[in-house]
């Protein structure tokens, strides 16, 4: 897992961002057959119908101690004897009745116009064509999420710094002194055991990376200092899951997901770290989803196509990154479980002490589509659901990866986007003769039709499929749109379709079963 590039441009305290930034991090386990995990825990899912009785026999013969259980998910923490293998002890308890799963505790790792003084460096938020903070390269004009055509829609000429959408944040904590996210802290937390005990009221940023993904949510606009969030009212759940080096366990990331949708109160949670799949993370974000909570995580750093977890998660957005360009960035993880791309290439945000740094990663750009959820929970009111729809249906500049397009924050409002930018060639619908879209469904490796699937085009509108998995949308105004495939039991699949006058496109759609 390729980490976030850190550039400190501290204001003050520049030894202590030095300090942070070169952190030794511990030597985790690291098998020669899996990814590294903590070499001494392994969670144990139960089916659901194991007693409790049943649950400590097979513990009992394995030699094993629960050192944490979560009933939601019928999951057990359990502490190996001394010199055990968790990756073969995790086989031996696959092999017993009752139990679904077992595996080691994975380790998890970050994928790093109001009168803010420093408002200009952010160029995600709005673009000028300015040169990209501590360098000489000038970005393109407009390639950004439109936050101040989004803001006039939202705030008018007052920006209020709370009572808003609450984002939950799954990091390394925060410095809630910092002058740009004072008060915005309503609920704290942390887990950092390695077995998803969680201590209240800890959350404290020894990091940095939680702080500065912070301050892209939700810090505070028009205070005439720093910067601004994309969603200055919102406030914020805290839960650090990850330690000063930007490492943690898959157990304490379990139990981020559940304090976070439960007792954090957050109806969006904003995750930028990965790692490899885990059934048990799988439990958990789909529990989270469906009571309602938004999943929002960063696609990875691979650059290349690797599945990163929880972002490769059905019920999660998935969020890649682009450069000041509107350009894919090049360590960007680029697969088919990206919904949706955002600035994620030197990033200007908080960082503890009342400092500023520039990070690149598509842990930058996801706290950017979580900011925008958060504005749009606030402003129309939409549930999960509708705002995960609305951001993907109104993005802007294709070409990205596999067509994905760009955030854009003011059309998702309803507002007047400024339009332009990028080089990818996408254009805004104009007056012309009608055209329209046609394609089919179908599964992903057999090539099956998906019949009663439904291709959601936004505005150009939508159609399901016919037995053949066909289908077609008739009298579509010229333009670019960004159309998502979905049907049930399989993952959803968008892309970015440009349908020119009079003439009729073909956009093919192929979906994998859901896990």
């Amino acid at each position: 897992m390729r980490p976030d590039h850190w550039r400190s441009c501290a204001l003050a305290a520049a030894s202590l961002a030095t300090a942070v930034l070169t952190a030794a991090a511990p030597v985790p386990a690291a098998p020669a057959d899996g990814p590294a995990h903590d070499g001494e825990h392994v969670l144990v899912g139960f089916a659901p119908t194991t007693t409790g009785a049943e649950r400590a026999t097979a513990h009992a013969a394995e030699g094993a101690r629960v050192v944490n259980r979560f009933e939601r998910f019928s999951l057990d923490v359990v502490e190996l004897p001394d010199g055990a293998d968790p990756v073969v002890w995790s086989a031996r308890y696959e092999r017993r009745a009752g139990v679904a799963y077992a595996h080691p505790n994975w380790e998890m790792a970050l994928l790093a116009t109001p009168n803010d003084a420093q408002f200009s460096d952010l160029w995600g938020l709005h673009n000028t064509g300015q040169p990209v903070t501590g360098s000489f390269v000038r970005g393109v004009a407009d390639v950004d999420i439109d936050a101040p055509e989004a803001w006039d829609v939202a705030y008018g000429t007052t920006f209020p710094s709370g009572g808003g959408t609450r984002v939950g944040i799954l990091d390394t904590g925060i410095d809630p002194t910092h002058l740009d996210l004072q008060g915005k802290t309503k609920a704290c937390a942390s887990a950092l055991s390695a077995t998803g005990v969680v201590v209240t009221g800890s959350c404290t940023d020894d990091n940095l990376h939680g702080t500065h993904v912070a301050g892209t949510v939700a810090a505070i606009a028009d205070n005439g200092v720093g910067v601004a969030g994309v969603a200055p009212d919102a406030e914020l759940a805290i839960f650090k899951a990850l330690n000063s080096a930007g490492v943690g366990f898959y157990a304490d990331i379990v139990a981020g997901v559940e304090w976070l949708s439960t007792t954090g109160n957050a109806p969006i949670i904003s995750m930028s770290i990965g790692g490899p799949e885990d059934k048990a993370l799988n439990r958990a974000l789909t529990d989270a989803a469906s009571r309602g909570t938004l999943l929002i995580a960063a696609a990875g750093n691979d650059g290349d196509e690797t599945p990163n977890w929880p972002a490769a998660h059905a019920d999660v957005m998935s969020v890649s990154a682009v450069d000041a360009a509107g350009k894919r960035a090049s360590f960007s993880t680029c697969n088919e479980d990206v919904e949706i791309a955002a600035p994620g290439v030197d990033i200007w945000s908080t960082a503890p002490g009342n400092t500023y740094v520039a990070i690149d990663g598509t842990s930058m750009a996801t706290p950017h589509v979580s900011g925008a959820a958060a504005l749009l929970m606030s402003e129309k009111g939409t549930d999960a659901s509708q705002t995960r729809s609305a951001l993907r249906n109104s993005t802007e500049r294709s070409g990205n990866c596999n067509g994905v397009g760009l955030l854009n924050l003011a059309l998702a409002l309803g507002g007047s986007s400024s339009g332009g930018g990028g080089d990818d060639g996408s254009t805004d619908p104009v007056t012309s003769d009608p055209g329209a879209i046609t394609g089919t469904v179908t599964v992903h490796r057999s090539g099956a039709a998906i019949p009663g699937a439904t291709v959601d085009c936004g505005s150009a509108g939508s159609a399901t499929t016919a037995g053949d998995g066909g289908y077609t949308i008739s009298d579509v105004t010229a333009g670019s749109y960004s159309c998502t495939a979905s049907a049930t039991g399989y993952r959803s699949r968008s892309s970015s379709v440009t349908v020119s006058s009079g003439q009729t496109t073909t956009a093919n759609f192929v979906l994998r079963p859901k896990r």
